[in-house]
């Protein structure tokens, strides 16, 4: 959502407009502008273990507040109970005055002469959620406010029961609350505990199943209990004057951040200076990725455009950013690849998407190469060595297990998206004599992965006599089309890096390897009837169909099709992908490759460049009006992947001109 003054005054218009933060440290927190959780995975504080396991910690808070001896419940909610319809409870929606979301959600509500305010963070690093309702102006307030707390799965349900030991141990601004077993959770705050040990029963879902709408399509809305510890309670006698509440299941989280310098210099002494570093350091980490993200953008445009020729090569010179401040995609879409990074038992990485936080290794490789469309290469490089770390036989993980961090291996298409990747650092960047890890790290590895898969490695994965990729064993065994098209452009990749390396007779080798592959490639994948490519050879046969996975042919430099067959292979595939019943999520996905196809099949002609812009205007109406990319099934996402996509295509293929750029205007 972007920041405005329009609330939704309706419950369930403001339940359905979504929000999500996230911590680097692959923990998230997920509501709606109403307050009220409507799917399982909204939580205020989602925590990752150290390999990625995620744990719903805290759903929500209850909220009252006493003004001028009126009580107001700050907090909506929907609820159920078996046999009944489901409830719903808008809190003090129609006196909210404001809502926004960067870079972390605020509410603002006025009764009468008060204005009270509400925000909610994650600290930088760590697995810590914190909560702040602040008097702005007018008469003195009482608030009082509950965690409403869980130990389970973003995707689980959570049951009354005795195993929650909820136990709660606590001195003056600190209560230690047990949770199953030995965990706990603590809770820190500047007002007073009073204990209450309680269950919430029928907290609702009505997003995942049933609908808001009521009736007997409701009876299976998801619904969970959640626990009650105790409730917090301050007087706000001033403007100013605030209550704080930080929940982490570190128990020594403040003694962290202070060995770590976040709390100032000497370290904040009080609950309220600590948050306000904290908040500080937020802001200042936000605005700072948002300067070095539209100047990275701009400087890639502007080689771009001298690259695409002809009237975009002027654009290169102007004085005017070619990526202004208001360009709202790019702000948008370099927003959700900052919260896709985190850090996973030492390393660098990229989640596929949100609130899922699962790393996959074809989608970490390219969203990074998304980082380096906005020059943040230093994370582009840190995630590529992460992948190199972990080769074996040729082979990259395809992902890793989120309890214990096993490497997950199979499919070979990670280690080829490890080739494109450092061959694009090595472009964009330049290779130095002294750069040590394209040298001596990154080469020696990538030539292993090349003369492994070429020679045969793990799961089925060989060459065949015509050097077409194949992997499976026995009768799942097949030559995958898009697999192929990554195979070929990864040894283009690494014949480009070999003459930068100064190593042409292995630049050579490569790219007649290359030229050897593109003849049989055309041969043997081309369905000349259906006007695309077979999804794959196998055994019997080939299989046909379309994948977007095909548009991979089209789209990478140089392409692997000649002229007639790419144009055909992207028509094919935009009636498919954009057909009226199309999957969304798997749309929006694919439209920066189907883009960057049309582009490149069509020769960048005034209809692609037309027919490409139609949907990144649509694209952008969707964010402008506070929407997301919309997921599909029972969970709406944040899909990380596809917003890297889409920004390389917008800041590296779309036209730059006058024309072009109305939609950022």
């Amino acid at each position: 959502m972007e920041n405005g003054q329009g609330v939704p005054l309706d419950l369930e218009l403001a339940s359905r407009r979504e929000w999500l933060i996230t911590d680097g440290a692959g923990g998230y927190a997920a509501g709606t502008a109403s307050g009220a959780p409507t799917r399982r995975t909204h939580a205020l504080l989602a925590a990752a273990g150290p390999h990625g396991a995620l744990t719903s910690l805290l759903m929500r808070f209850e909220e009252k507040l006493v003004v001028n001896g009126v009580t107001h419940d700050l907090s909506a909610a929907f609820t159920t109970r078996p046999g009944a319809p489901l409830q719903s409870r808008a809190g003090a929606l129609a006196d909210l005055e404001s809502f926004t979301v960067e870079p972390f959600p605020v509410w603002r509500w006025r009764f009468g002469d008060t204005r009270i305010e509400r925000s909610f963070r994650l600290i930088e690093g760590h697995q810590a959620h914190i909560a702040t309702w602040r008097l702005l102006e007018g008469s003195e307030a009482r608030i009082s406010v509950a965690p409403l707390l869980t130990s389970r799965a973003p995707f689980a349900l959570l049951r009354e029961t005795n195993d929650f030991r909820g136990a709660a141990h606590g001195i003056p601004g600190r209560v230690r609350i047990t949770t199953f077993g030995d965990d706990s959770v603590t809770l820190w705050h500047n007002g007073a505990f009073l204990p209450a040990r309680g269950w919430a029963k029928g907290l609702a879902y009505p997003l995942e199943r049933g609908g808001m709408d009521g009736g007997e399509a409701n009876m299976a809305t998801p619904s969970e209990d959640a626990y009650l510890p105790g409730w917090v309670q301050a007087l706000l006698s001033a403007p100013g004057q605030a209550l704080h509440v930080v929940l982490s299941p570190e128990e020594s989280l403040f003694r962290a951040l202070a060995t770590e310098g976040r709390l100032g210099t000497p370290p904040a002494q009080t609950l309220a200076d600590c948050t306000a570093a904290l908040e500080r350091n937020t802001r200042e980490r936000h605005s700072a990725w948002r300067r070095r993200a539209l100047a990275g953008a701009d400087l890639t445009a502007r080689q771009a455009a001298a690259a695409h020729g002809g009237a975009d090569e002027s654009l290169a010179r102007r004085s005017e950013p070619l990526v202004p401040e208001h360009d709202v995609l790019t702000r948008a879409l370099s927003a959700d690849l900052l919260d896709g990074l985190v850090r996973r038992h030492g390393r660098v990485t990229a989640v596929a998407a949100w609130p899922e936080g699962l790393e996959r290794g074809s989608a970490a490789l390219r969203a990074a190469c998304a980082l380096v469309t906005l020059r943040a290469f230093e994370p582009a490089r840190a995630i590529a060595r992460g992948y190199i770390e972990y080769l074996d036989e040729g082979l990259a993980p395809q992902t890793f297990d989120p309890i214990d961090g096993t490497p997950i291996y199979g499919d070979p298409e990670p280690s080829l998206w490890l080739v494109y990747l450092v061959d694009l650092l090595a472009r964009r960047q330049g290779v130095a004599a002294e750069d040590a890890f394209l040298r001596d790290t990154a080469w020696p590895a990538l030539e292993g992965v090349l003369q492994h898969l070429r020679q045969g490695s793990r799961h089925g994965v060989r060459c065949d006599r015509d050097g077409l990729l194949w992997c499976g064993e026995g009768d799942a065994a097949c030559a995958k089309a898009g697999l192929n098209a990554l195979w070929y452009r990864a040894l283009i990749g690494m014949a480009q890096l070999g003459k930068q390396l100064g190593r042409r007779e292995n630049a050579a080798f490569y790219i007649a390897w290359a030229h050897e592959l593109q003849r049989h490639f055309s041969e043997r994948f081309w369905d000349e009837q259906a006007g695309s490519l077979y999804v794959a050879l196998t055994s019997q046969g080939p299989v046909r169909g379309i994948t977007p996975e095909q548009l991979y042919a089209a789209r990478m430099a140089p392409s692997l099709l000649e002229p007639r067959k790419a144009q055909r292979l992207v028509d094919t595939i935009e009636a498919e992908l954009f057909a009226h019943d199309a999957d969304p999520r798997q749309m929006h996905e694919w439209l920066g490759p189907w883009a960057s196809g049309l582009l490149r099949a069509h020769e960048r002609s005034a209809h692609a460049e037309t027919r490409v812009r139609e949907r990144f205007e649509s694209l952008e109406r969707r964010i402008a009006e506070q929407e997301r990319l919309p997921g599909t099934g029972n969970t709406r996402v944040r899909p990380v992947l596809a917003s890297a996509e889409i920004l390389r295509v917008w800041i590296e293929d779309v036209s730059r001109s006058d024309a072009a750029l109305v939609t950022a205007s």
